[in-house]
C-alpha cells in the first residue's frame, strides 16, 4: 500500500490534471478525470481518505465523485479494509468504460433531441412558419439526430472485446 505521506510527483500531477480537463470536455467533472488517473496509474488500490489528501478536495466532492465513477463503470471497488474502508482500482478495460459511458449518456441525449425534433414537426408547417421556423431546417436537424443515433447504435453493437483503441495502442 502506497504511504499516505508520500507526495504526487509533478509530473503525475500535470497528467491528472490534463486528464481531469479531458474528461470537463467530454462532459464530465474535472475532479472525475483527476480521480481515474490516480487510480489507473496506481499499482495498488487507494481508498477515498489516500485520494482525498492526493487531490485536496473535501470528503463531500470525493464521495460525489466516487459515486459518478462507480455509476458508470469507470472505477470498481477492489476491496474493504479491516475498518470497513473501501478500496478502489479503475476498470482496466478502457473499452467498455466508453462504451457504457457512450450507451448510458450519449444515447439517452440523442433520444432526446430527436423527440424535441419531432415534437417541433408535430406543430405543422404554418405554426413553425408563424414563429420564423423553416421547416426543411427542422426536418435536417431530425434527420442528422437519426444519423447520429444510427452511426452510435451501429458502433456500439460491434464487437469491441478485441478492438484497441488508437489513443491507447500507441502507448
Amino acid at each position: 500500500m502506497a504511504k499516505r505521506s508520500e507526495k504526487c510527483p509533478p509530473e503525475l500531477i500535470r497528467l491528472e490534471k490534463t486528464v481531469g480537463g479531458f474528461m470537463e470536455y467530454w462532459g464530465f467533472k474535472r475532479i472525475h478525470g483527476r480521480i481515474w488517473t490516480h487510480l489507473f496509474t496506481s499499482s495498488v488500490p487507494l481508498d477515498s481518505i489516500a485520494l482525498m489528501e492526493r487531490l485536496k478536495v473535501s470528503k463531500g466532492l470525493m464521495s460525489l465523485a466516487i459515486r459518478d465513477l462507480l455509476e458508470y463503470q469507470v472505477i470498481q471497488p477492489a476491496h474493504v479494509g479491516k475498518h470497513g474502508t473501501t478500496f478502489y482500482v479503475a476498470n482496466p478495460d478502457l473499452v467498455s468504460v466508453i462504451t457504457n459511458v457512450l450507451k448510458t449518456r450519449e444515447t439517452k441525449m440523442l433520444q432526446e433531441a430527436r423527440q424535441a425534433g419531432d415534437a417541433i414537426k408535430k406543430l405543422g408547417v404554418e405554426k413553425l412558419k408563424s414563429h420564423s421556423l423553416d421547416p426543411a431546417r427542422v426536418q435536417n436537424v431530425i434527420d442528422l439526430t437519426s444519423s447520429a443515433q444510427l452511426i452510435l447504435s451501429t458502433f456500439l453493437e460491434q464487437d469491441l472485446a478485441g478492438t484497441q483503441l488508437m489513443l491507447f495502442a500507441e502507448g
